[in-house]
């Protein structure tokens, strides 16, 4: 499922809303009735100063967030962002709220259409809030932790007052370490910048473990994070405040997501099928560091992580080689073109005659079919802290070169280089380059 917990709504805000926008209330040009509120539906979207592309975008809004809606003109929304302060957002891109609703049973059947025999996407819990966006019949469409569904209406009851998690925060340091444990001797996994926005999903004495916009996870010291709100969720314990009701909610996180949704079968990369390739093989070894280290089994074992995790996430994944096998490169391309893959991904680890080469490179061929492939891995592995990341570039490699389908060839550390060997060897480098690669598969397909 997608990055970050989705929101749940309180009845006593709902009703405050309604009085603060009257029944068949007009937009200012009385274009259209307005909405009270409405869901972001897409990971980003600009906030402009007027109607339309050509105006000036003046800040972001996120999937799952809900803003109170001002008007509806030719196809945008207008909302506010924050506190007196209003913007456009394309309206295909919001979804209309019509109530906050309670489910009243555990595992209560999420469904993909309206009806019994529909396709069960997941089951909600007992408990859990949901914004109705739509009814038919006797069911009705709900977004619930990062999925859209239909659920039957008769197990769902109006939102009563419900406490807000205040699970974000900012970084309050011009660089902060992320570390893959709650210990200044954890391995860093990357890095964030002052300013950076985070979801706070656990903490452990003086840690936090995060989830960073750019899909990196992991730990970083409590004191360097700013929570957001922290004093009003003090004072109120974290009560909505009836009297001055924010612009955005943000109801739950990924820690109540985990609790409290159980995955189905159709999932953030459902339907795409991807070409993994672990570069050489058989009686072609790759690169060889000087202690030994073959680049044909780092690449197979890094694939076979990374199809675990892209699994995990629906995606169908296809591999040209699960053994120690010589696989032309012909052959490599071929699979590609027969599955035809979504993407195709080429994993390598480089070797240079300079021995101080080091770092990551993305590589890609065709400026239209590639490079938002290859873009897509640009923001997980600047944060990347293990191995510097070098960019994005122009390659021409065969598998690359003669491949119909969107394709990148990453080089994932210089054997060649004593110190990128070591690292690369490691179990832990694995684990996080992969969970980078999986952020980036995942920013692509949004």
């Amino acid at each position: 499922m997608r990055r970050g917990g989705w929101l749940a709504a309180s009845f006593c805000l709902l009703c405050l809303l309604a009085l603060l926008w009257p029944s068949g209330a007009k937009g200012e040009n009385g274009t259209k009735e307005t909405k009270r509120l409405a869901v972001v539906m897409a990971d980003r979207v600009n906030v402009r100063q007027g109607p339309g592309v050509p105006y000036r975008p003046m800040a972001n809004v996120r999937r799952g967030e809900v803003y109170r809606v001002v008007d509806v003109k030719d196809g945008w929304v207008k909302i506010e962002w924050e506190n007196n302060r209003t913007g456009w957002m394309a309206e295909p891109y919001a979804v209309f709220v019509q109530s906050a609703e309670v489910v009243q049973e555990n595992r209560l059947r999420l469904r993909q259409e309206p009806g019994a025999k529909a396709r069960i996407l997941g089951h909600l819990t007992q408990g859990e809030t949901v914004w109705v966006i739509g009814e038919e019949g006797g069911w009705k469409k709900v977004v619930a932790e990062d999925a859209v569904g239909w659920v039957a209406a008769s197990y769902l009851a109006p939102a009563e007052n419900r406490s807000v998690s205040r699970s974000e925060g900012v970084v309050d340091a011009d660089s902060l370490n992320v570390r893959a444990a709650p210990s200044l001797d954890a391995e860093r996994i990357g890095r964030l910048l002052r300013g950076d926005r985070v979801k706070i999903v656990e903490t452990k004495q003086d840690w936090h473990k995060i989830i960073a916009r750019s899909g990196l996870a992991g730990w970083v010291a409590a004191d360097y994070i700013g929570v957001e709100s922290e004093k009003a969720a003090k004072n109120q314990e974290g009560a909505v405040d009836a009297s001055v009701p924010p612009s955005v909610i943000r109801l739950g996180g990924p820690q109540s997501y985990v609790s409290r949704w159980t995955p189905g079968p159709v999932q953030p990369l459902a339907g795409k099928t991807i070409v993994l390739d672990a570069g050489h093989g058989g009686k072609d070894s790759g690169a060889q560091s000087v202690d030994g280290i073959k680049e044909k089994e780092l690449t197979l074992e890094t694939v076979k992580l990374l199809k675990n995790k892209l699994q995990s996430y629906g995606a169908r994944v296809v591999l040209t080689r699960d053994g120690d096998d010589y696989v032309p490169l012909s052959a490599r391309v071929t699979a590609a073109r027969l599955y035809q893959a979504d993407a195709f991904i080429s994993l390598h680890y480089d070797s240079a005659a300079d021995r101080q080469a080091s770092g990551i490179t993305v590589y890609y061929y065709d400026r239209l079919a590639d490079y938002g492939l290859a873009q897509s891995f640009e923001q997980p592995f600047s944060q990347f802290v293990l191995l510097p990341f070098r960019g994005v570039a122009f390659g021409d490699y065969y598998v690359l070169r003669e491949n119909e389908r969107p394709s990148v060839l990453l080089e994932l550390g210089y054997l060649s280089n004593p110190s990128d060997a070591g690292t690369v060897a490691g179990d832990g480098y694995r684990e996080a380059v992969t969970t980078a690669m999986v952020h980036a598969v995942l920013r692509y397909f949004e």
